[in-house]
């Protein structure tokens, strides 16, 4: 087993450690955004976060700059829901990562839950992606459990909230 924090070793360097060693195993991130990843002979083969799976786990995991990881070895997946070789893992990964910096700025505590300011207008015209976003602000979930909730992508979800949040539509309560 190989342990490690994230703040001393990055996601990405790790992720490049590990495909490039062809080994199989379970790699499994300690965090409120974290989740586990399987590899397979140098080839990512699944992940999972929550209630996500495959490309929208893996996704939410390129958020991840803090948390406690391990690496069991010879663990095999549950399920394969991915298909990515080294190269075109590590070019997703990194990709997802640079994409959440914005994102991670704007919505950094996800036990936080979102809500309509006083601003909102009920006739504000919206898209049906917006819509569908939307109809999870208020219920009471906190942005965690509103990604597991959604049919959108992690990053999509939050990339069409983050309007409404910058300009005071939606706040975080």
């Amino acid at each position: 087993m190989v342990s490690g924090d994230l703040q001393v070793f990055p996601l990405l360097p790790v992720m490049q450690m590990l495909l490039s060693s062809g080994r199989s195993g379970e790699f499994t991130v300690d965090h409120p955004r974290g989740g586990t990843l399987w590899f397979e002979h140098g080839e990512l083969t699944h992940a999972r976060s929550g209630q996500l799976r495959g490309e929208a786990a893996l996704q939410l995991m390129c958020s991840l700059d803090q948390g406690t990881f391990t690496f069991e070895v010879d663990r095999q997946a549950p399920e394969r829901t991915l298909n990515l070789r080294q190269d075109m893992a590590l070019h997703r990964m990194l990709l997802d990562n640079e994409s959440w910096a914005q994102l991670m700025r704007i919505f950094p505590d996800w036990s936080r839950t979102l809500r309509f300011s006083v601003r909102w207008n009920p006739q504000q015209p919206v898209t049906r992606p917006q819509y569908q976003a939307l109809t999870l602000v208020g219920q009471g979930h906190n942005i965690r459990q509103m990604i597991d909730r959604s049919e959108l992508p992690p990053r999509v979800l939050l990339d069409i909230l983050r309007p409404f949040v910058a300009n005071g539509l939606v706040e975080v309560a």
